[in-house]
């Protein structure tokens, strides 16, 4: 598979490319209409994807290790900092100097998370200056993406969102917060801001703006880009920078096609879709479609339809014709399969159209893989056809969060379940992110709703600072990653690692089997399966509770690794083993406790 968009990674280093003038402009709807993924992100705000964060230093480096195997040590090189508990299963965690915030019980940094960072040598001597394009003696430079904003869709969203200044002022206090907590080896984070110059799918813009940002700034990373368009990562990634978080659902193969340089936290679509297919094939197929909200397709057999997201130019081309293929081996067959381009303009007029597809297909089970804007249109179509399927959710950004199934139809919405790669939801005051700026500063963040989404980006870069030690390259950075151990697993704290750990496997279309380990760039690798109750009446991830509905987590929040699915009946809508929120933290779950170090926040 190519990367998205035809593009091909060219050599590191090149000299940046010219914008190809043959390349189609947008049109003015997509301009008007494309940062609303991008805000979207913003209104929904979940507490379960945590990527971790810590502080750490390197005089000792690890002696064996993930360089792309699944192994407890360094990289390539011997150049990452060995762990405290590499050290001690080498017996020399005492001949080691750690530094004063390492908690030798526990082996991690003193900081109330389990995904604290493992701790590393205290560091000392020389960090070898300039070690990177964005890197020097003293300063890190990391560019933070902005996008677009607009005025006609934030007011759809109004009371979701927190102020952008308020959501700037969390993201620095977090970073503050790791700069002093993590092992940096003597730089300073230089973080600058870039407004972008285009929409979320305005491929022309977003090439431009990755020039743009090598040009003026020369960076080490970028936090943030472009949601629907996977161009800026891909020029940031040719010209040697790292980009965190860039782009919603991207192919597995962008991320090794562009690798060591493009990261983020949630699954890739070849992810989540291999514990989609056991769930569809050992709990759904062959059985009837109970759930639905008509019982004349409740007493039929299971007949799947599809509705996917598409970019443009396609990107999930390959991804179809292997599931189409490998699907009807497994005796999967789906009766209709519409896509969809993102274009809320056109959202409206293209619901009707692909539900009476539906209907006319007989489709008893609507498998949806999609963004979370669509079943605000799909559902009211839906209603407003006398159709009422079964809406089965598969893990993708967002759609299983409360805040935005409370604006989907609800009486559609009853009949709403599948998975989730999110943690059962805790009070809002329990969230990771919440948490720990309370914790850090004695108060609560200034964006309360969406502080949780300005944290993962700036963990998941801080954490490849800290576990890359002194000779900080985007190849250290990896391997630092790759270094740190696999956590969590949960109720609700996510397994969270990276590298090849056994979780993730590539499919083989020619055989349908999944018979090779994958480098697994993306945080998060398991999920579990929720419905949604309608009547449940109580705050969602931003502790409002202004609408009924939310997400129950199905078995008590039992989470699923690829290949652990059950061969039972769905455990969806059986109130007596779900959970909707947990107001204690289970006890094997809870993070070590340590006293506040009560910081000033840092200025604006």
């Amino acid at each position: 598979m190519t990367a998205p968009g035809g593009m091909q990674p060219k050599p590191r280093n090149s000299q940046p490319s010219k914008l190809d003038p043959s390349r189609p402009q947008r049109s003015s709807a997509t301009k008007r209409y494309g940062p609303l993924i991008a805000i979207a992100v913003a209104v929904a705000v979940v507490a379960g994807v945590a990527v971790v964060a810590g502080r750490g230093s390197s005089s000792e480096t690890a002696t064996s290790g993930p360089a792309g195997s699944g192994g407890s040590g360094a990289a390539s090189s011997s150049e990452v900092p060995m762990t405290y508990e590499q050290a001690k299963q080498a017996g020399r965690e005492g001949s080691v100097e750690w530094s004063a915030n390492c908690d030798t019980t526990t082996g991690r940094l003193k900081m109330p998370s389990i995904y604290a960072p493992p701790c590393v040598p205290k560091f000392t001597g020389d960090n070898g200056g300039a070690t990177s394009q964005g890197v020097t003696k003293d300063e890190i430079v990391v560019v933070n993406y902005i996008p677009a904003q607009n005025g006609d869709i934030t007011a759809m969203f109004t009371a979701q969102l927190d102020p952008p200044e308020k959501m700037r002022a969390t993201q620095r206090a977090f970073l503050q917060m790791m700069q002093d907590l993590y092992e940096t080896s003597g730089r300073k984070i230089k973080l600058v801001d870039y407004d972008a110059s285009g929409a979320a799918q305005d491929a022309v813009a977003a090439q431009a703006d990755a020039i743009s940002v090598i040009d003026k700034y020369r960076p080490f990373a970028s936090l943030g880009g472009p949601t629907l368009t996977p161009v800026y990562a891909a020029e940031l990634a040719r010209q040697g920078v790292i980009c965190i978080g860039c782009g919603l659902a991207l192919p597995d193969q962008f991320y090794q096609d562009n690798a060591p340089y493009v990261w983020g936290a949630s699954l890739s679509p070849e992810q989540f879709l291999q514990t989609l297919s056991d769930y569809v094939s050992k709990r759904l197929l062959n059985r009837n479609a109970s759930f639905a909200g008509d019982s004349e397709l409740q007493a039929k057999k299971r007949v799947f339809g599809t509705v996917n997201f598409e970019q443009d130019p396609p990107v999930f081309t390959a991804i179809g014709d292997a599931i189409r293929k490998c699907g009807s081996r497994a005796g999967f067959q789906s009766a209709a399969s519409e896509s969809y381009t993102f274009d809320i303009g056109k959202m409206p007029e293209r619901a009707p159209t692909i539900i009476a597809k539906m209907k006319e297909a007989g489709v008893t089970t609507v498998i949806f893989i999609g963004d979370p804007i669509m079943p605000i249109f799909l559902t009211k179509a839906a209603e407003a056809a006398n159709y009422r399927p079964e809406w089965v959710i598969t893990g993708t950004p967002l759609v299983d969060t409360t805040v935005l199934g409370r604006l989907y139809d609800q009486n559609q919405w009853k009949s709403a379940f599948g998975l989730s790669s999110l943690g059962v939801r805790t009070k809002q005051t329990e969230q990771e992110p919440y948490r720990l700026h309370q914790w850090y500063y004695g108060q609560a963040p200034a964006a309360k709703g969406t502080s949780a989404l300005v944290y993962p980006g700036v963990a998941q870069l801080m954490l490849g600072i800290h576990m890359a030690g002194p000779k900080l390259t985007p190849e250290t950075f990896k391997a630092g990653l790759f270094n740190y151990p696999p956590t969590g697993g949960g109720v609700t704290t996510p397994r969270v690692s990276y590298g090849n750990k056994g979780y993730f496997k590539s499919l083989n279309p020619d055989t349908c089997t999944l018979d090779q380990e994958r480098t697994d760039y993306l945080g998060s690798d398991d999920m579990v399966e929720i419905w949604w109750d309608p009547t449940f009446n109580g705050p969602d991830e931003q502790n409002k509770s202004d609408k009924p509905g939310a997400w129950r987590y199905a078995n008590n929040g039992r989470r699923y690794l690829p290949g652990t699915m059950p061969d039972t009946e769905p455990d969806a809508f059986k109130p007596e083993n779900s959970l909707t929120t947990i107001e204690t933290i289970p006890a094997d779950e809870k993070a070590p406790e340590y006293p506040s170090p009560d910081k000033p926040l840092p200025p604006s």
